[in-house]
């Protein structure tokens, strides 16, 4: 009897084997498929019905990767292939969260044939349901955390609305497992299905619905990873030539000019602008001073970098796979936290208040030597001392911690938020400030790296600690402050000069200290001239443009810059990489003579 039992036992296993891997393939197969269908609906949530600033699922685990990726790791990344090796890791994660569909489908599958969960279409529930249940867990008490958005996203505001997503996204993986894991159906083995035209239409079927279910979450994927529009290049154009004219009509460096008041932020195109504009040959009424023209001239002929940056050339860096687009009519700044009176000021109240325009240069704490991520821009908007003035700064405030829409959030100092060049702006180059660049209001502060100058600003909390930000609490600088940066623009293209009388130019700048001398060596740092220096738009918070005359002769030369900036300081001749405190050294370029 012993062998008898013993050998039906064998059997049973024998015959329980098939019909498991059986399951585990259809589970598996069932379970890309929902997880197809569950990404599909996180990113139409994302893009249609979500609230501004609340992030679909897998924006949420790129956000977690990237606090786990070790910081020089991170850096070389962001530094080599800047937003494409962001767009790549969301795609990675796309991938990603259809691999374990499938593995967590086959795992649903081995349930079903376990028995444990019961038999036919309740059975196949029960174990999506199951395993879903586990997937949501995993979500909300590891993924969120490391997302930095706390255990149940209890860390945001918006945690009821990121729970709801994921709690329904995670059914609808349930119910699709469910409905497309039987081993006999077309997402399963089909080995017993016979092979006739009503089993090829339901392949077909399923096959074009897989398919649909592809360029579906592709489309939407492409949707959140394409840029914001930038706007109309020629309006654009015009509204810095408009600002450069004002500011050598002014004859002086434009630190501070009153706008007009009003409910939106007033243009600055108008029609006694468009012939100047439409003229190519109007090159002086562009720069400061007569001294300027022989600078206008490099920079329309040779390529050097404007003195005002197009809104729709200035850079834009963003943790943000797509960035947050925000209704103007519903938000408001609150100023809380330590302050005698709270404040809350909606859009138009700010707008009518911000009468205030500076020129700035702003760059990106990412930005390497010879980089362009750097720009100047005329910003409109009101000193963030008034508005702290209006709610009362209490004792014992350390620093302001800045809380934005995307759920970004970092901090200045107080004594930076009272320096009067600090500003909240609603407009850039005499337009409201664009949706990219942080609309309805960001911050400006001079002299410190662009992470600081917070987008898409919402709150402002004063707080009695050192706040550490998004940024900060990976490793990078928490002052922050400006290093002294140059970029060689000429000779540009392939870096080839003819023989001959050459020139060398490019721009400056050392944040809110200025730039008193660059100095030029085109053998390889064995000789130096200074170069000529134009008078800078606002200085010391913008940056100059300088040239050196040099004759070209040999097979290349090797030119070198080193700036000194407005407080008697040589930039540090060693390179240092941007992470964690900006790049420093003397950016080089080798010119090769055309034979």
């Amino acid at each position: 009897m012993s062998r008898s039992f013993s050998r039906s036992t064998r059997l049973d296993d024998l015959s329980a084997s098939p019909l498991r891997a059986r399951h585990e393939r259809a589970g598996g197969r069932a379970g890309a498929l929902a997880a197809l269908a569950m990404l599909a609906l996180q990113l139409l949530w994302r893009l249609a019905w979500s609230s501004s600033g609340v992030q679909a699922f897998p924006e949420l685990v790129v956000g977690a990767i990237s606090r786990l990726t070790p910081l020089g790791l991170f850096g070389l990344a962001t530094e080599t292939f800047g937003s494409l090796a962001q767009n790549t890791l969301f795609v990675a994660v796309l991938v990603g969260i259809i691999a374990v569909g499938h593995e967590a489908g086959a795992a649903a599958g081995r349930l079903v044939a376990s028995g444990r969960t019961g038999a036919g279409h309740t059975g196949r529930l029960s174990a999506g349901l199951i395993v879903a249940t586990v997937l949501w867990l995993f979500s909300v008490l590891v993924i969120l955390p490391v997302a930095n958005l706390g255990v149940l996203a209890r860390d945001s505001r918006h945690a009821t609305e990121i729970l709801v997503q994921l709690g329904v996204t995670m059914a609808l993986f349930a119910l699709a497992w469910a409905a497309l894991s039987s081993p006999t159906g077309p997402a399963g083995d089909g080995r017993a299905a016979t092979v006739n035209r009503r089993s090829f239409v339901e392949r077909a079927a399923w096959g074009g619905g897989t398919l649909a279910l592809l360029l579906g979450v592709g489309g939407m994927g492409w949707r959140l990873m394409r840029p914001g529009v930038k706007g109309d290049p020629a309006a654009a154009e015009r509204a810095t030539r408009q600002i450069l004219a004002n500011a050598e009509a002014r004859g002086a460096a434009p630190a501070a000019v009153a706008a007009p008041t009003s409910a939106a932020v007033p243009r600055l195109d108008g029609e006694n602008n468009v012939a100047a504009a439409a003229d190519p040959e109007a090159t002086d009424a562009t720069s400061p001073g007569a001294s300027s023209s022989s600078f206008a001239a490099l920079e329309a002929s040779n390529g050097l970098t404007p003195l005002l940056t197009t809104v729709p050339d200035f850079y834009h860096v963003s943790k943000n796979i797509s960035d947050p687009t925000v209704d103007g009519e519903g938000w408001s700044l609150r100023i809380d936290g330590l302050v005698d009176r709270p404040l809350a000021i909606g859009y138009e109240e700010l707008v009518s208040r911000a009468t205030t325009r500076k020129i700035t240069t702003l760059c990106c704490i990412s930005n390497e030597l010879n980089g362009d991520l750097i720009g100047t821009a005329e910003w409109q908007g009101i000193p963030l001392r008034d508005l702290l003035a209006q709610a009362g700064v209490q004792d014992g405030t350390v620093d302001l911690k800045l809380s934005c829409t995307d759920q970004y959030e970092d901090s200045i100092t107080l004594e930076r938020a009272l320096d009067p060049d600090t500003l909240v702006v609603v407009g850039m180059n005499g337009e409201p400030l664009p949706p990219d660049h942080g609309y309805p209001a960001r911050l400006i502060v001079p002299g410190i790296y662009g992470m600081k100058n917070v987008k898409w600003l919402e709150r402002i909390e004063l707080v009695a600690e050192d706040f550490l930000g998004y940024w900060q609490t990976r490793g990078w600088s928490d002052p922050a402050p400006y290093q002294i940066w140059a970029r060689i623009d000429v000779p540009g293209g392939d870096g080839e000069v003819a023989p001959g009388e050459a020139v060398v130019a490019g721009v400056a700048s050392a944040g809110d200290r200025g730039v008193s001398r660059v100095e030029v060596s085109v053998d390889d740092g064995q000789t130096w001239a200074d170069a000529e220096l134009e008078p800078a738009l606002n200085p010391p918070f913008t940056w100059i443009r300088w040239k050196s005359p040099f004759a070209a002769a040999g097979e290349e030369h090797r030119i070198v810059v080193r700036v000194t900036d407005g407080e008697g300081t040589v930039a540090p001749e060693e390179r240092q990489p941007p992470l964690p405190d900006g790049a420093t050294g003397w950016p080089s370029r080798t010119v090769e003579i055309r034979s």
